[in-house]
């Protein structure tokens, strides 16, 4: 709820201020929309969705300087695909000895919670890729409760400092509240260039496509679970089977200048 200031409106106008008070009491701010339906629908596959600035009105003075686009497919005609790995609760010895033997790139989205003093697993695994963002806690920014700036911005600074390089993607967890005003001003003023989403998933050694088949800058989107070596065989098969080759999402989608 934003309110105007009551001596203001009675400076402004001439108006006595217990008129201004009343008045001020209906100035009220539309109430900011909650997430729909369709974003919180996985894997659907669009290759750049902007994500438009708010409208600006009295009740509501925000604004932001740029959009953000959010990613489910690179655009790219290079026969590629990106294997990307979220939340990192479990770290599997076995998918980290089949990613160094191929030397495959893969771009782990972290919780920051999951971390701890494991930076060192998550450093090998992505010598190839990087490291990006996927919240402080892995909690829904849909959920209206979620704290916005913390789930952003502290895994901006706790990614940072373990990792030694800023992350300029962001996960949100479920691919939920992409469109809410808070993920959008705290990922702009953090830092996040690009809100990458996925366009296939593997899970229990299965690859499912959102569009039946695997495309040029197909993003694959699997977790760190105890079986993650399996999906990791199961996605590289998938990948070479559709005529594609495994390839880094940071030199696709590059980072900015301001990443350090």
């Amino acid at each position: 709820m934003a309110l105007l200031r009551p001596r203001a409106i009675a400076v402004a106008t001439g108006v006595p201020v217990l008129f201004a008070v009343l008045a001020t009491g209906l100035a009220i701010a539309p109430a900011q929309p909650r997430a729909s339906a369709d974003e919180v629908t996985a894997a659907v596959a669009a290759p750049v969705v902007p994500i438009a600035p708010f409208a600006v009105t009295m009740a509501d003075p925000r604004a932001l300087h740029r959009a953000i686009p959010v990613v489910h497919r690179v655009r790219t005609h290079d026969p590629v695909a990106f294997i990307t790995i979220d939340d990192g609760v479990h770290k599997d010895p076995a998918a980290l000895a089949y990613v160094r033997r191929l030397r495959l790139p893969v771009t782990a989205f972290l919780s920051a919670w999951t971390i701890k003093d494991r930076a060192g697993y998550f450093t090998a695994l992505t010598t190839w890729g990087s490291v990006q963002n996927h919240s402080a806690t892995h909690a829904s920014f849909a959920d209206r409760k979620t704290d916005l700036a913390y789930e952003i911005c502290y895994s901006q600074r706790a990614l940072s400092r373990d990792f030694g390089t800023t992350p300029w993607m962001l996960r949100p967890p479920y691919g939920e509240g992409i469109h809410r005003f808070g993920t959008v001003m705290n990922a702009e003023r953090c830092d996040i260039d690009q809100i990458v989403l996925w366009d296939a998933t593997v899970h229990d050694g299965r690859v499912q496509f959102a569009n039946g088949r695997l495309r040029p800058g197909s993003i694959l989107l699997l977790h760190f679970t105890p079986d993650l070596a399996r999906d990791l065989r199961a996605a590289v098969r998938a990948v070479r089977a559709a005529g594609l080759t495994p390839a880094s999402l940071a030199e696709y989608l590059h980072a900015p200048s301001s990443a350090t």
